[in-house]
């Protein structure tokens, strides 16, 4: 998950040799970066999505067994640690 801590690094061209061309060649690399981010950023949100269904699926069979565990143990027994 340490892709978004990495940024690519940038060619550098001396600065007696600069063409006409250096602009878009620096626009078309922000570019391909502002697209790898955002495709990094759907993958994360797809991520926490699942993560979010799977916390919300853990607490719906939690509700349902604890009414099951205090029945169980309803004639003044401690709950084993």
């Amino acid at each position: 998950m340490k892709r978004l801590e990495y940024e690519r690094p940038v060619r550098t061209v001396p600065t007696f040799g600069r063409r006409t061309a250096d602009p878009a060649m620096v626009l078309a690399q922000v570019a391909r970066e502002r697209r790898r981010l955002g495709e990094e950023q759907r993958a994360l949100v797809k991520r926490i999505k699942r993560i979010e269904a799977r916390l919300t699926a853990i607490a719906a069979a939690e509700t349902k067994l604890v009414p099951l565990i205090r029945h169980e143990h309803t004639g003044g027994a401690a709950l084993p640690h």
